[in-house]
């Protein structure tokens, strides 16, 4: 199969799943909050809530992926990578707002408790934990992209809330202790904003031009030292432009040497940087003690 195709094929399977995603979030959302209401349930109206926002989430990360598979342009040479990380920023900034909105409900509403009708909390909870699962499911193939990622720790997410909400209805039921509901609540906004921070901390690392967390950058050091010719190198940098796709700069110091044999270096070391670290955009200055040696080598996926 070639590029290519794996490409499109990437992609194909990416949209099926988001949208799918989308369809059956929609149908959930519509039930809790109908029921939520009519029960006087917060935990099923926030869990509705919760819902609704993650449906926004895995409309914009389906827009991200359309927008990703565009070819780069003159002025956007890289490609459309970062969109699908500018995306996954503004769904973990939306969890937060949907968080703050949960806990000044569950406030309220432990300041004014009202009854809540467990057995339907219960049946409308342990429909969505199947539902949330299902999606999450679809999109775990997926997860190594931070935009799907983002959507993936949605439904995840989404299926932990909905035991939550199960579990609030259990216990109205056999102890009538209707506070907790509301606390339920106030338990779900706590995983939110830590789902939110962690997608929030790799985007930011991102956007940043952080060395990715997997890599060590003294081992990618190393492994330039260790090909044959090569006596330094400074000026090292590693950076993501997009969720997998590794970029990196260095100025490689060699014995003064004839064009084709630098060649040669460079090619030894694009070929360890892919194989060892999956860096695709490697730019490589050659450089001697003498005089610099007139090769530098940029290479694209």
């Amino acid at each position: 199969m070639t590029f290519k195709t794996t490409r499109e094929a990437d992609f194909k399977s990416k949209t099926r799943r988001l949208i799918l995603g989308i369809v059956l979030g929609a149908a959930l959302v519509v039930a809790e909050a109908t029921v939520g209401f009519l029960t006087h349930s917060l935990a099923l109206v926030s869990d509705a809530g919760h819902n609704a926002a993650d449906i926004l989430a895995v409309g914009l990360s389906l827009i991200a992926v359309y927008v990703m598979a565009r070819p780069p342009t003159a002025r956007r040479t890289y490609g459309f990578g970062r969109v699908g990380i500018l995306t996954a920023l503004a769904n973990s900034v939306a969890l937060v707002a949907v968080g703050g909105l949960l806990v000044y409900e569950a406030i309220k509403r432990i300041q004014h408790i009202e009854p809540v009708n467990g057995y339907a909390v219960m049946l409308v909870a342990g429909i969505a934990i199947v539902i949330n699962s299902a999606v999450a499911l679809t999109l775990s193939g997926h997860r190594h992209d931070l935009n799907i990622k983002s959507a993936f720790f949605h439904q995840v997410l989404d299926a932990g809330v909905s035991v939550g909400v199960l579990v609030a209805g259990i216990i109205i039921i056999f102890t009538k202790w209707y506070y907790a509901d509301p606390l339920i609540a106030l338990l779900i906004s706590i995983f939110i904003f830590r789902a939110a921070y962690e997608i929030i901390k790799e985007a930011t690392d991102i956007l940043l031009e952080s060395v990715p967390r997997h890599i060590d950058v003294d081992a990618v050091r190393n492994t330039v030292e260790s090909v044959p010719g090569v006596e330094d190198v400074h000026h090292l940098h590693v950076w993501e432009l997009g969720s997998g796709v590794y970029a990196m700069s260095a100025h490689i110091e060699v014995e003064d040497k004839i064009v084709s044999e630098c060649s040669t270096i460079l090619s030894d070391i694009t070929n360890r940087l892919k194989d060892e670290f999956n860096i695709v955009h490697p730019t490589l200055q050659i450089e001697s003690e003498g005089s610099a040696c007139p090769v530098a080598l940029q290479e694209r996926a």
